[in-house]
């Protein structure tokens, strides 16, 4: 990478590094590595995997002083998951500046959550060897603050799959079925997409890193597809405040992006969307 690229990512960063090799290493996946003799960022990783934890437990045990054990380590593994991680990433455009392989790159590595989140850990390791542990703690700090303010409003919490099968008993007497679509990727790191079912068709899709995750995001999916979207349902299941449902709308919009396939949900299938109006029609009678 040269260093014009390199400068320009500090400057969106906010942070400047003395070395600027530090910053390539840490954007380097072990593909192009072994291509070119590099070293990849895997080391980088490891460190800031322990700094994330650390930054990430600190903020939580300040800020939510009436959170039990069991609250502030469930936060902890939603704000330092995959899904979280990569998030943050594409926020501030990591993807255009990842050194993959050639083949790598070709099959949407930029996009890949694993690869996203080991580089924001890598990331935050080489800020932390550049400037210290106060502009790392920073760092990360200003980059999961979307993830911060979802776990006050314990949005991270929900059960989806309950919702969407409460959603659809009570408007059409129907309870959703799962089916696993799609497994990818490498036996140690696989990828599951699910589908939701009604009646035989497909009213959500959504992918994870285990089968249960894949299934979870499915029916979020759905949820935010049916009559009123998906606010509704929070309302309907829990006594939110109106400006607390607004937050946790924005950030579960968000996070659904990150989490959903970019080729494989850009389209809804024609049965899906008559399943959709077969439910509007429903709801449309018991109104």
């Amino acid at each position: 990478m040269d260093n014009a690229s390199l400068l320009e990512l500090q400057d969106r960063l906010g942070v400047s590094f003395r070395d600027l090799s530090r910053l390539e290493e840490a954007l380097t996946h072990r593909s192009a590595a072994a291509e070119s003799h590099q070293t990849s960022n895997e080391r980088l990783e490891f460190l800031g995997d322990s700094i994330v934890g650390l930054v990430v437990t600190e903020a939580l045990f300040i800020r939510f002083p009436g959170y039990s054990e069991g609250d502030l380590a469930k936060s902890k593994a939603y704000i330092v998951s995959e899904a979280a991680l990569s998030l943050a990433a594409l926020n501030m455009g990591l993807e255009e500046f990842l050194v993959l392989s050639l083949s790598e790159a070709a099959r949407g590595g930029r996009r890949l959550r694993s690869i996203l989140a080991d580089a924001f850990e890598a990331l935050v390791a080489a800020v932390y060897l550049e400037c210290g542990l106060h502009d790392a703690r920073s760092f990360v700090l200003r980059s999961l603050e979307e993830a911060l303010r979802t776990a006050a409003t314990e949005q991270h919490r929900r059960d989806y799959k309950s919702a969407l099968q409460e959603r659809t008993q009570a408007r059409n007497r129907q309870t959703p079925c799962y089916r696993i679509q799609i497994e990818s990727g490498e036996e140690h790191d696989k990828t599951f997409t699910a589908e939701a079912l009604l009646g035989g068709a497909v009213i959500g899709q959504g992918m994870g890193k285990s089968k249960k995750e894949a299934e979870q995001s499915a029916a979020r999916n759905a949820l935010e597809k049916l009559p009123g979207g998906f606010s509704s349902t929070l309302l309907s299941t829990a006594s939110l405040s109106e400006a607390s449902l607004s937050e946790a709308s924005l950030s579960e919009a968000s996070l659904s992006e990150a989490s959903l396939s970019e080729a494989s949900l850009s389209e809804a299938s024609l049965s899906e969307a008559s399943v959709i109006d077969e439910i509007s029609a429903v709801e449309i009678g018991v109104q």
